[in-house]
């Protein structure tokens, strides 16, 4: 349960037993951010959207026809002053017979309509006393006013304050609250009271849930104060209280969220407790504690804010008492955004911090947060203005090696400043530079414990060749100058405290084409003009000999950077298409298809491309690869990949990907392999499928995900989402698992969500457990 305060959050709302008040939901109950997670992989830019069949819809305003063609032609209209020290007005309306019984007071019968401001009546009778302003309706009641309306067998309605009541009555006020009983009451512009009746967010004539109630103060935006509740599924009765505090209002409210209930073989039966705090317009705040019935305890809060729209923050804390430990272990995380800041620059911070890392794997309930090894903290700062850039960055990566053996780097800090490529006056030379200073630390422990500087400058110079626009030619030279505080030794595990100056010139050459292409006026499918080029592309690349790099010490890929001396081609096919019917299908032309094949070659024979294993065997050929995209709407996509091992003429990898989408469906694959070239042998297997289909379209949805590994016969995740929305309510159940040659968890969760209260059931639970598979 330590995962769960974000889950919380992200809908923080719900119902209050007996004294205590309760935290408003947002409206909309089908969040889906799993899937939306899942899509992403397959179909980038997409968005899952998931709505209750007529959530947020207002009752139909359409009148059904009361009167037959006949009644129709005998109608009289008529107007009914109202005098002026009652506040003066005139009711309109319709009827099929009215008559004075006295000067003062009006009877109007047969489906009568009457029309006050705001407000229309409508009944089988309507008796309206001009003196008192009070109207009597009799007979299938109707009164609209805005969104809201009442329903019943009588009304007595004071027009003159918009107050009254209805016998027998039914209401819809927003936000879709549903309530009726023996008496309703309309007693303020936003207050009712219900007498002896039932309370639910359901449109059904026979909800499928309900609160029924002795007596109840529904104030619209506020809360309803409901008494004797006993909550209802259809006609039984499940759970009673003598006291809530119902949301029936949009905006976020404080109150105690809905207990969860929850099961893992390590720490047994849970119950979790949250509090739920607005803080003002901009800030909330969650607390909650866990018990365990193996007397473990959890306790933990989450802040969020957002008091401006360029600024937003989130902090959750997470700790447990261990019994088996005998300690407590613990969790924060920490994100802030903060946008336009001085000079329009952008500042973002992230903290990750924990108490060891088996608190993933004991307590952590997301399978993605369970399998970590490296946490990540930083801040940064950076802005750009034209041609000129600036980040400034702290930076902390921990990760576990083997054990409880960690390693810590640090950048504290990392100052860098970027040129652009910029031209020289009305010169065809560009100049860009990249320049950074960071100091380093690396800790691990007394094994390691050393920090050190680094001064980066790097500025080049380009020359364009050619300006015929089927040929682009651009030669690039330039100097790297790195200079370190400290070096290690020809072993490369010993900082000596000497220092070091890299210093090496850099060139390279780039050539597209000559281009081809050839247009061809064919309908194929939507498409009626296709475009075919053939680019084709050199490049050469000469990084001088540093004799001295054994000993760079390496903390990033600056330090990494080698000498080198490489040719390398490539020819790229593309295919773009057009719609034949550019208003049906707008935004023009777009690419469909590509293919690409492309080898690098040493121009060094002592740094070959391809080595065999004992050294004795090696070439300055790289190895052959090609790529192959297909992408001929945003709902198809195809990724080919395939890298050939030239010396030893065997494939070395091979990947394929894509996705199908469909209004109601998406599948997407992804399939990697490995070989050792040298042997023919396989040594990666991987695949990995997603599934979404909407069984019934905005009822039922089924999500799937899993990760197989063919090279050891593994199934090393899977997780299965399935769904049932209902118009006011929402059933989640989740099974995953997650495993490795050491370990396997397993996890399920059902949750059962109400409109406008929250989540109502929240039972989770997993076991954790090694084991020695046999393959």
């Amino acid at each position: 349960m330590g995962g769960r305060a974000l889950h919380r959050a992200a809908a923080p709302p719900a119902l209050l037993v007996l004294a205590l008040s309760v935290a408003t939901a947002p409206p909309a109950i089908a969040q889906v951010p799993e899937e939306q997670l899942m899509m992403e992989e397959f179909f980038p830019g997409e968005t899952v959207e998931r709505r209750l069949p007529g959530e947020g819809e207002q009752p139909a305003e359409a009148e059904e026809a009361r009167l037959s063609p006949e009644e129709l032609i005998d109608r009289i209209t008529f107007q009914v002053p109202f005098p002026a020290e009652k506040g003066g007005g005139t009711a309109v309306g319709s009827a099929g017979n009215l008559e004075y019984l006295r000067e003062d007071y009006v009877v109007a019968t047969g489906g009568v309509e009457l029309r006050f401001r705001d407000m229309k009546f409508q009944a089988e009778r309507v008796a309206v006393d001009l003196k008192t302003q009070e109207l009597t309706a009799e007979g299938d009641v109707i009164i609209d006013q805005g969104p809201r309306r009442l329903t019943g067998e009588t009304a007595v309605f004071d027009l003159e304050t918009e107050t009254g009541s209805l016998s027998n009555a039914k209401a819809f006020v927003d936000p879709d609250i549903f309530f009726e009983g023996e008496e309703v009451a309309k007693t303020g512009e936003n207050t009712y009271v219900v007498s002896r009746g039932t309370l639910t967010s359901c449109l059904e004539e026979s909800p499928d849930w309900s609160l029924r109630l002795s007596r109840a103060q529904v104030t619209v935006e506020g809360f309803a104060r409901v008494r004797n509740a006993r909550f209802q599924v259809k006609k039984l009765p499940v759970l009673y209280w003598p006291y809530i505090l119902y949301p029936a209002k949009t905006e976020r409210s404080s109150g105690f969220l809905f207990p969860n209930l929850g099961y893992s073989q390590r720490r047994g039966v849970a119950l979790g407790l949250a509090y739920f705090q607005t803080l003002g317009d901009s800030y909330d705040a969650t607390l909650y504690a866990d018990l365990y019935g193996e007397d473990y305890f959890g306790f933990g809060t989450e802040f969020r804010y957002r008091p401006n729209a360029d600024t937003a923050g989130i902090f959750e804390g997470y700790a447990i008492e261990d019994p088996v430990e005998n300690t407590v272990r613990w969790r924060v995380n920490y994100d802030h955004v903060s946008e336009n800041l001085l000079g329009g620059m952008r500042g973002v911070i992230r903290v990750q911090d924990f108490s060891d890392f088996n608190f993933f794997q004991d307590f952590e309930r997301d399978f993605s947060r369970a399998s970590v090894r490296r946490l990540q903290s930083s801040g940064f700062l950076s802005g750009n203005w034209g041609q000129h850039s600036l980040t400034m960055l702290v930076e902390q990566n921990e990760a576990i090696l083997t054990g409880a053996d960690t390693i810590k780097r640090r950048q504290l800090p990392e100052v860098e400043y970027r040129l652009r490529s910029y031209q020289l006056g009305g010169l065809p030379v560009y100049v860009d530079l990249l320049s950074s200073i960071n100091y380093f630390t690396i800790d691990r422990g007394e094994v390691l414990n050393i920090d050190y500087a680094r001064a980066d400058l790097f500025p080049r110079i380009t020359v364009p060749l050619s300006t015929l626009p089927w040929l682009s030619l651009s030669v690039t030279a330039g100097e790297r100058v790195t200079h370190y505080t400290d070096s290690i030794d020809d072993t490369g595990t010993v900082f000596t405290g000497q220092t070091l100056t890299r210093t090496f010139p850099i060139a390279s050459a780039s050539v597209v084409g000559p281009l081809f292409s050839r247009v061809f006026d064919k309908q194929i499918g939507r498409f009626g003009r296709f475009k075919h080029l053939i680019e084709p592309r050199f490049s050469w690349v000469f990084v001088d000999d540093f004799r001295d790099q054994d000993l760079v010490p390496v903390f990033d890929e600056v330090d990494t950077l080698r000498s080198q001396h490489l040719f390398g081609y490539a020819f790229v096919n593309r295919l773009l298409a057009k719609p034949a019917d550019e208003e049906l299908y707008p935004g023009g032309a777009r690419e469909i298809l590509q293919l690409e094949i492309a080898q690098g070659f040493s121009l060094d024979n002592q740094r070959p491309l391809q080595v065999s294993r004992d050294g004795e065997q090696q070439t300055t050929r790289g190895p052959l690869t090609g790529r192959l995209r297909y992408n001929p709407s945003s709902r198809v996509s195809l990724d080919t990949q395939a890298s050939y091992n030239t010396l030893f003429n065997r494939l070395s990898s091979a990947s394929v990907s894509g996705g199908v989408r469909y209004t109601r469906a998406a599948v997407g694959i992804t399939h990697f392999t490995r070989f050792n070239p040298e042997t023919g042998d396989t040594t990666g297997n991987q695949l990995r499928l997603f599934t979404g289909f909407e069984l019934w379209p905005t009822h039922f949805r089924i999500d799937s995900q899993i990760a197989y590994d063919f090279q050891t016969a593994l199934l090393q995740s899977q997780r299965h989402i399935l769904q049932y929305f209902s118009q006011c309510w929402s059933v989640r159940v989740e099974l995953a698992e997650f495993r490795n040659l050491v370990v396997r968890n397993r996890e399920f969760r059902f949750a059962l969500t109400l409109k406008n209260i929250g989540t109502f059931l929240d039972l989770t639970g997993g076991t954790r457990y090694g084991f020695n598979p046999v393959f």
